[in-house]
């Protein structure tokens, strides 16, 4: 149930806290305090240690968590989180306290990132339009591109604005086999059943499918790569199959190298077939257009870049794509918003040199 059993507790105690911390925080601030310092007094907790429970508790209190969510943000269980704020743990904090403050410095780094939401991009738009190709036109697609360019991202974008009960996104997983594919489809489909055969899945998942969905398999290389080759042909006629009985199109989204390998190599019959049923296929740039890095500089308020900022920042998206460069920017807007001042390229290059030199830093030791 949670990292550390607490063997202090009995079964019957734990059933009953599970079934009272299911309505939210409940319990006042200043018996949280009064606690606190009972444990402090005890040597159970230090002063500093006492002060981070404390903001654990806040933050629950001023995220409006129940105590399952408060429990899910370190790890543990809603009857962990429901002792910790009533100050009656009864086992070791020892693994709790180190839990919490790792919260509050991933909330405390958070919350100096930009919020720039999605941001639309001339490669996301390609994409939506790829997706409503298959969605409204009934045809199976594939987007290449490299990673880090920003397919996923806009995958679950569409998905997100499109999810009225019409697209379904999977992302495949390394050395899945057809059963364990099934399975997660069926989740996303709201058809699973622990108890169901494979079989039993799959005509779940038929049903609850037709022309009028979508079904994007984002990281679809994998299921030609990373895993056996009986595996991949078995999940990719699985695919095929369900497109040809239920008219549900599927986005498959992939890395260059599977081109290859499915248009003229071990799949290519396969690829063939369902080009035969009318096909979309989209490959994107290996670098991100001049356009969409203009964009970005929007989203973080900074003039459109030029000279050797724009240069080094397309040396930059050519070895390591969209999502690194993001990454900086939102560095060095926290740096920026440290410092009390505004954004500006000189601060962005700054951090680039700044991890280039650590990342070319030898050990002398």
């Amino acid at each position: 149930m949670t990292r550390e059993k607490t063997a202090e507790m009995t079964a019957e105690e734990i059933t009953a806290g599970e079934m009272q911390v299911t309505t939210g925080i409940q319990y006042p601030a200043d018996k949280v305090r009064e606690g606190l310092k009972t444990l402090v007094a005890s040597g159970r907790l230090s002063e500093e240690e006492a002060d981070l429970v404390f903001w654990y508790y806040s933050y629950g209190q001023d995220n409006r968590f129940t105590y399952k969510q408060l429990g899910e943000a370190i790890g543990m269980s809603q009857t962990v989180a429901y002792h910790i704020v009533k100050s009656d743990y009864q086992a070791s904090y020892r693994n709790i306290i180190p839990e919490i403050a790792k919260l509050k410095k991933h909330v405390e780094e958070d919350s100096k990132r930009k919020a720039i939401g999605f941001v639309e991009t001339r490669t996301s738009g390609e994409i939506f339009r790829a997706c409503e190709s298959a969605l409204y036109d009934h045809m199976p697609t594939f987007i290449y591109g490299a990673s880090q360019i920003g397919k996923t991202t806009a995958l679950l974008e569409f998905q997100r604005t499109h999810n009225h009960g019409t697209t379904r996104y999977i992302r495949m997983g390394s050395k899945w086999s057809k059963p364990r594919f099934v399975e997660e489809l069926a989740i996303v489909c709201k058809c699973y059943s622990k108890s169901s055969r494979t079989a039993d899945l799959e005509r779940r998942i038929c049903g609850s499918l037709s022309e009028r969905n979508l079904l994007i398999i984002d990281e679809f290389h994998l299921a030609l790569f990373a895993t056996s080759e009986s595996n991949s042909r078995e999940i990719m006629e699985f695919v095929r199959e369900l497109f040809d009985r239920t008219g549900c199109a599927p986005v498959f989204s992939g890395t260059p190298v599977a081109a290859q390998e499915f248009e003229a190599g071990r799949y290519a019959k396969m690829f063939d077939q369902l080009r035969r049923r009318g096909l979309v296929k989209v490959v994107l740039p290996n670098v991100p257009p001049v356009k969409d890095i203009n964009t970005f500089a929007r989203s973080f308020d900074l003039p459109v870049p030029s000279g050797t900022v724009l240069a080094g920042i397309k040396d930059m998206l050519r070895s390591s794509g969209l999502g690194k460069f993001v990454k900086y920017l939102q560095k060095s807007y926290a740096l920026a918003k440290a410092a009390g001042k505004e954004l500006d390229w000189e601060t962005f290059m700054a951090v680039t040199n700044g991890y280039a030199s650590l990342a070319s830093a030898r050990n002398e030791y």
